[in-house]
């Protein structure tokens, strides 16, 4: 991992970059993962909770016109669906 910052989920994401930012998009740009990818993957499942969500980790100071989460530390509905999103196309698509 170059940046264990990368490691801490945001939404909304703005400029900034993490490691679940990064697998979206191969997966919406229809990247085929392969092994570069499995470590990666492997940070975002061990992150989901045991309700099977995934937390807001880093609310970032940039301005937004509206509030699409809530408090740093809660489930995120967005990182959690990103994070579904990721592992499926992991999954499916080795």
């Amino acid at each position: 991992m170059i940046d264990t910052y990368w490691l801490r989920f945001s939404f909304p994401t703005t400029w900034h970059y993490d490691v679940l930012r990064g697998l979206d998009y191969l997966r919406s740009a229809g990247v085929k993962p392969d092994e570069r990818v499995a470590e990666a993957v492997e940070w975002v499942a061990k992150k989901q909770d045991p309700d099977g969500k995934w937390p807001l980790e880093n609310v970032h100071s940039d301005r937004v016109h509206f509030d699409m989460e809530g408090v740093e530390g809660e489930p995120s509905r967005w990182n959690t669906l990103r994070a579904l999103r990721v592992l499926d196309w992991y999954s499916t698509g080795r």
